[in-house]
């Protein structure tokens, strides 16, 4: 039963015989049954957590060879449990014509269909219809007067799925930004590991040059400046080890998109295209509870984090 929301963004049903979609603007995905296998379990649990731990288990020796992420919700007194390929499933959505810069988020068509009465084109060749509860694709030939799919007026349902971040979709502009600020981050700390060597190897000869020419042991003093010294460079490297690590391994939303992250003299800015500044606060929420001294700002779809080294 869908006791979903109504979006405004664009709803699309992708079948490996689905038109391309080359478009603009938010979209909402609606996945085939061909693009993932579905099982209706009964177990001794309570809990949705419980399940997710034995689903791997429970599609053992059904699926073919590869990676796949798994997810399940409580229907009436059994549990649907889900396993899908992301790459397969992020391979078809880009043959499609679809970016992740528009994709809103990702739907199941047994989440989305569970309460039809009549079977529903999807294609020149196929249906969907129900089995068993179970949201099926059939051959057309099976039923000659199925509906017509129309998505204008669809209500979603609250199941979404999520695709493994590293596998999901950039567009040719996407990777030429985010290599262009690696190749930044790499030249920058490249440079500055080079500085702080040199730094380091000078005071080193001048504290040989000195103690040499008057021939004087080393004072404490003088250690404690030194390492003092070396110690400060110690702590702003690792801090800005720490930050970069957690940034760059941060989970954003389908919709977002790193833009840009700089190192200052004193802090490190980090910046994500969002829709609103509390979506973006979600997205950074690691950084800010973890890395703390944090300031953040929003302008024109920018939320802006600026960590104090």
């Amino acid at each position: 039963m869908n006791l979903g929301f109504r979006s405004k963004a664009k709803a699309f049903f992708v079948d490996v015989d689905s038109p391309d979609y080359p478009l603009e603007g938010a979209v909402n995905i609606i996945l085939s049954p061909s693009m993932y296998w579905v099982k209706r379990v009964t177990l001794p649990v309570k809990y949705l957590y419980e399940v997710k731990t034995l689903i791997p288990s429970l599609f053992e020796d059904n699926l073919p060879e590869g990676k796949y992420s798994y997810s399940t919700y409580k229907d009436g007194d059994s549990f649907l449990i889900f396993a899908y390929n992301d790459k397969e499933v992020l391979d078809l959505i880009a043959e499609k014509g679809i970016t992740s810069a528009n994709i809103n988020n990702i739907y199941l068509a047994q989440s989305e269909f569970d309460t039809i009465d009549t079977p529903i084109n999807i294609s020149k060749n196929s249906v969907i219809g129900l089995k068993n509860g179970v949201v099926v694709k059939l051959p057309s030939a099976l039923a000659p007067d199925a509906a017509t799919l129309d998505l204008d007026k669809h209500t979603f349902s609250k199941h979404t799925i999520h695709l493994t971040r590293f596998n999901q979709i950039a567009d040719k502009k996407s990777q030429k930004v985010f290599a262009t600020i690696f190749g930044f981050l790499i030249v920058m700390f490249a440079t500055e590991w080079l500085i702080t060597s040199s730094q380091v190897s000078a005071i080193s000869e001048k504290e040989s040059e000195v103690f040499s020419r008057h021939n004087l042991p080393s004072t404490s003093f003088q250690n404690e400046a030194i390492h003092a010294k070396l110690n400060t460079t110690f702590e702003r490297q690792s801090r800005i080890r720490e930050i970069l690590n957690l940034a760059l391994t941060i989970t954003l939303k389908p919709q977002e998109k790193l833009e840009h992250i700089s190192l200052e003299k004193s802090s490190v800015i980090i910046e994500i295209r969002t829709d609103s500044e509390s979506t973006g606060a979600q997205s950074l929420s690691t950084l800010k509870q973890q890395l703390k001294r944090t300031t953040v700002r929003y302008k024109d779809g920018i939320y802006t984090m600026e960590i104090q080294l």
